[in-house]
């Protein structure tokens, strides 16, 4: 058994690093199977937890990428024999998705996301890429729910493009007055990281 956690983020920089708040949640999930999936000291039945983050518009630097952080044995004084079912107990895979990265090939996952979850193309064109790239056929119920995540997609860009506008206005307006980036990044609520990306653009 497998216990699962899938969080989407509009931006892959946030006031955090998304791996530290994976592994946080990851880490709550393990301790909350206590007196659910096992009681007293039966710790061998801890059930696994991976943490899945699907981060939209990552930055061109990213682009489309996928990485799993673990818990994983190093050896260095000898070598205690244990099975790896017994340590392997948190994953955290973060998945990047850019819809302009030419890694998004026809027919693999990120495709598949960037297709599911683009706020650019129409219901209609998600319909026909699913069926033709991953013989996903849209029945009545499950197209339905396409054209919410499609209207969903729609109101978060909107937002997004507007709050992204008055962001880069206020850190432009500061680079103006000549702060620095760890300044700005701190009047701003955001990361140095994202001050780059902004005046750099």
């Amino acid at each position: 058994k497998l216990l699962l956690n899938v969080e989407a983020q509009k931006k892959f920089y946030q006031k955090y690093r998304i791996v530290t708040r994976g592994i946080f949640y990851g880490a709550r999930m393990l301790s909350e199977q206590l007196d659910r999936e096992f009681t007293d000291a039966e710790y061998d039945d801890l059930k696994k937890v991976c943490s899945i983050w699907i981060c939209m518009n990552a930055p061109a630097h990213i682009g489309s990428a996928m990485t799993e952080y673990r818990i994983s044995r190093r050896n260095i004084l000898g070598r205690i024999p244990e099975r790896k079912a017994s340590y392997d107990k948190l994953s955290v895979v973060i998945i990047c998705l850019n819809e302009k990265d030419d890694k998004n090939q026809r027919g693999g996952l990120h495709g598949f996301l960037n297709t599911l979850l683009s706020p650019s193309m129409s219901v209609t064109e998600k319909e026909e890429i699913l069926a033709r790239d991953y013989g996903i056929v849209m029945e009545q119920e499950m197209g339905e729910e396409l054209r919410q995540m499609c209207n969903l997609s729609e109101a978060i860009e909107e937002k997004g493009i507007e709050k992204g506008i008055n962001l880069t206005k206020k850190v432009l307006r500061y680079v103006k007055e000549g702060r620095n980036n760890e300044e700005i990044a701190e009047l701003c609520g955001i990361t140095i990281e994202q001050v780059r990306e902004i005046t750099e653009d």
